[in-house]
C-alpha cells in the first residue's frame, strides 16, 4: 500500500510537460479571438462593400430623377408624366445594381435584400438599403453562424418648394373665455440678424370675440365657422428658414365688450382702450385704458421635423419663455378634436399641457390650444388663483381650439444638384 502512495505522490510532483499542458489550454482561447478578429474583419469590409455599392445606386437614381426633371424633352411634361418615367427607370436601374451587389466576395446571396425606395412624400430623396449575412469561422456557445450586415444611403435632389397652408378648421372659439383673443399667424425666421425682421406675414386668422346666442362648450354647440372670411394664410418656406407661427393678442375681460377690441385687424399693437358708454360699465365720460398682452410662438423646427413653441411675452416688457399652448398631431380631424369620443387630445382645467411628439406630415391634422392667461414672472399665487385680479388662470389650454391640416408642399422648381444624406 504504501509503495503505491508513493507512486501517486511522485505523479502528482511531476512538471514534466507542463510547456505542452499550458499551451494545449491556451490554444483554445488564442484561436477564438483570432477568429472572432477574422468574423469581424469580414464583417467590416462586408458592410464597407455594400455601402459604396448602395451609395452609387441611390446618386444613381437621383441622377435619372433630375435629368427627367431638368430635361429639354421631358420638362414640359406634366409631374405624374416624368414620375412615371422615373419609375420605369428606376425598376432597370436597381436590377442592374443588385447583380453588381450580389457579387461582393463572401456575400450570401441566399439571405440578400436590396430594396430602393423614397424617403419623403415629394420624392426628392432616395433611399436604398441592402442587407446580407457573413457566415462566422468561431461560434460563441449558442451565437448565430452568420453575423447580419446592412448598409443604407440616401441622395437627396435640391429642389424649390411652396408650402401651402390650409385656414384652420374651428373646434371652440373660447365663447366661455372672460377675455377677448385674436389668433395671428406668421412666419418665423430666427436666423435673420435683425430681430425685429424675424416676423413677417402677419395675418389676422380668428377671433373669439362674437355673440354665440347661447352656444357653448359644455353643451357641445360649436360654431365651426371661421371668424375672419377669406383668410390668405402665410406662405412660409422652411428652406429659407422660416416656420409657421402664431400670435396670441389679448384684451383682459373684453371679449363680451366690442368698445374694449381693437379696431384694426393686422396690428393691434397700440393701447386699447374703453370707450364712455351708457351701460355702467364705464361712466367717466373718458376712454379708459385697458390691460393687452401680446405672445408670439416664434417656432422652431428641428432636424426630425419637430415643432417647439417659444411663446415669448415681449409685449410685457421681458422675453421670457411661458407656457400658453398644446398641440397634438392626429391622422384625422376628429382625433384632434377634444370634444370628440376616441380623441387623442386631453381635457380638463390645472394640467400640464401635452406637446406633439410627432412631425406634422402631408395627410395629417395638428391640434392647437390656447391657455390666454399664462404664469407670468413676478406674479404671487394669490394673483393666479383670485378672480378679478387679471392673472387668474385655469390652464385648461381651450381658451381657442382649433385643428390645421398639415403643410403639402408644392415642387417650384428643381436644381441639378444632387448630394448623400449622412
Amino acid at each position: 500500500m504504501a509503495h503505491w502512495f508513493k507512486k501517486v505522490l511522485e505523479f502528482v510532483g511531476n512538471e514534466k510537460g507542463n510547456v505542452a499542458l499550458l499551451f494545449g489550454l491556451t490554444l483554445v482561447p488564442v484561436v477564438g479571438a483570432t477568429g472572432v478578429a477574422v468574423d469581424y474583419s469580414k464583417a467590416s469590409n462586408m458592410k464597407t462593400s455594400l455601402q459604396s455599392e448602395v451609395d452609387a445606386a441611390a446618386l444613381e437614381v437621383a441622377k435619372i430623377a433630375v435629368e427627367v426633371h431638368t430635361g429639354a424633352t421631358t420638362s414640359s411634361k406634366t409631374p405624374a408624366e416624368r414620375q412615371a418615367l422615373i419609375d420605369a427607370a428606376i425598376v432597370t436601374t436597381l436590377a442592374a445594381r443588385k447583380t453588381i451587389a450580389q457579387s461582393i466576395p463572401s456575400l450570401d446571396s441566399a439571405n440578400f435584400t436590396y430594396v430602393g425606395e423614397w424617403a419623403d412624400t415629394l420624392k426628392t430623396e432616395y433611399r436604398v438599403t441592402a442587407t446580407s449575412n457573413v457566415k462566422k469561422y468561431i461560434r460563441i456557445l449558442n451565437s448565430d453562424i452568420y453575423t447580419p450586415v446592412s448598409s443604407s444611403a440616401t441622395a437627396r435632389i435640391k429642389h424649390e418648394a411652396k408650402y401651402n397652408m390650409t385656414v384652420p378648421s374651428m373646434i371652440s372659439p373660447g365663447y366661455d373665455a372672460g377675455d377677448y383673443n385674436r389668433i395671428y399667424a406668421y412666419c418665423y425666421n430666427k436666423d435673420l440678424p435683425v430681430v425685429s425682421d424675424r416676423r413677417t406675414q402677419m395675418t389676422a386668422v380668428t377671433s373669439n370675440g362674437v355673440y354665440t346666442g347661447g352656444k357653448n362648450k359644455n353643451k357641445k354647440e360649436i360654431d365651426v365657422n371661421p371668424i375672419f372670411k377669406d383668410v390668405v394664410m402665410p406662405n412660409c418656406d422652411p428652406n429659407k428658414g422660416e416656420s409657421l407661427s402664431w400670435r396670441l393678442y389679448n384684451v383682459r375681460d373684453a371679449r363680451t365688450t366690442q368698445s374694449r377690441w381693437p379696431t384694426d385687424t393686422q396690428n393691434a399693437t397700440t393701447k386699447v382702450w374703453t370707450q364712455a358708454d351708457a351701460s355702467g360699465e364705464n361712466t367717466t365720460g373718458t376712454p379708459q385704458q385697458r390691460t393687452l398682452f401680446n405672445y408670439h410662438s416664434d417656432t422652431l423646427v428641428d432636424t426630425a421635423g419637430i415643432e417647439s413653441f417659444q411663446f415669448v411675452g415681449d409685449q410685457l416688457g421681458y422675453y421670457a419663455p411661458i407656457t400658453m399652448m398644446e398641440t397634438q398631431v392626429c391622422t384625422t380631424q376628429d382625433l384632434c378634436n377634444p370634444y370628440k369620443p376616441g380623441s387623442q387630445v386631453p381635457f380638463g382645467p390645472d394640467r400640464t399641457p401635452v406637446k406633439a411628439s410627432t412631425k406634422c406630415e402631408p395627410g395629417k391634422f395638428m391640434y392647437i390650444g390656447f391657455e390666454d392667461r399664462p404664469y407670468i414672472p413676478g406674479r404671487s399665487a394669490a394673483e393666479y388663483s383670485t378672480w378679478g385680479s387679471g392673472y387668474w388662470t385655469d390652464r385648461d389650454y381651450e381658451d381657442i381650439t382649433f385643428v390645421i391640416s398639415c403643410p403639402v408642399p408644392q415642387i417650384e422648381s428643381w436644381d441639378k444638384q444632387i448630394a448623400l444624406i449622412k
